[in-house]
């Protein structure tokens, strides 16, 4: 039979645990989120009209690592922040993927809040866009 001493002692113990899981909150650096690529988007500049990265629009949280992975198994791709203005790229040189392979990903942790935008720098019509709240 248990004691009234042990009793408390596990419910102290329980509410011990949930009071430090309650504080620490939300980890927010076990968050992953993911951007592919349309298939043939380095072929075709028909996707700029409906978005060749998707989403072409992600929106996360402070310290949520994004997978930015070339899924168009039809070319290579890069993930590279900037803007595009016309077709001349204007890299900000805050990311770069590089050349990625078909399936090869890209990964970066965003821990400042704002707005990136990156595109394609083998196909300035493909564009997108990253906002970190």
């Amino acid at each position: 039979m248990a004691t009234k001493s042990g009793i408390l002692g596990l419910i102290i113990g329980v509410a011990t645990v949930l009071i430090i899981v309650s504080a620490v909150g939300e980890n927010t650096d076990s968050q992953v989120s993911e951007i592919g690529i349309v298939e043939e988007s380095g072929f075709s500049q028909s996707c700029a009209e409906t978005d060749c990265y998707t989403p072409s629009v992600l929106t996360i949280k402070s310290g949520t690592v994004v997978t930015m992975t070339n899924t168009d198994e039809t070319g290579v791709h890069t993930f590279t922040s900037g803007t595009v203005d016309g077709q001349t790229p204007i890299s900000d040189g805050i990311f770069d993927s590089n050349i990625l392979m078909v399936g090869d990903s890209y990964e970066r942790k965003f821990s400042q809040k704002g707005t990136y935008d990156y595109y394609c720098t083998l196909h300035t019509w493909m564009t997108g866009q990253i906002i970190v709240e």
